[in-house]
């Protein structure tokens, strides 16, 4: 699915809905009042900092990430160059990122991954200062001749290190 785009627009709607349902009064999010005027505006609104963000939901695991960034398959999250670009030209550095992970307990090439539901948090300037740190870019060979829009590769990004705001073990 990670491939298809239309698919993926179509179903991060339904998840931003489902976001801002189960934790928007806990965090004070709202879906930005943007969007029904461009759906390309940001996906969230901050009201307490009055600040826009967007919603990126992580729901398979990089499982080689142990190998390519040092990061095990429970804490990566994969950011493409392509949104960092887009970020980083049109949002200031208070953008809000929020990371929903939602993974099923799994196994693949030796690395085990365990049912988890977490909600982790960033500002893109925090982000910024690691991406400068690590800069890696993993190419994936399946993009490379890509003509759907798909970006080429990711950064690998320790959610370890961003804020976890919530943590609940899936049912």
């Amino acid at each position: 699915m990670t491939e298809n785009r239309d698919i993926w627009y179509k179903n991060a709607e339904i998840w931003e809905v489902d976001f801002v349902k189960k934790y928007g009064d806990k965090y004070g999010i709202i879906i930005n009042p943007s969007k029904k005027i461009s759906k390309y505006a940001p996906d969230l609104y901050i009201l307490g900092t009055s600040v826009s963000g967007d919603l990126k939901m992580l729901k398979k695991p990089f499982y080689k990430s142990q190998e390519i960034y040092n990061i095990p398959p429970q804490y990566c999250w994969t950011f493409n160059p392509s949104d960092f670009f887009e970020y980083t030209t049109k949002h200031s550095d208070n953008f809000g990122i929020f990371i929903w992970k939602m993974f099923e307990e799994s196994s693949k090439y030796g690395h085990n991954v365990i049912n988890e539901e977490a909600i982790y948090y960033t500002t893109l300037f925090d982000l910024k200062k690691m991406i400068r740190k690590s800069g890696k870019i993993h190419h994936y060979i399946r993009r490379m001749n890509d003509t759907n829009g798909n970006s080429y590769g990711s950064y690998g990004i320790d959610l370890r290190l961003l804020d976890k705001l919530t943590n609940h073990r899936a049912i």
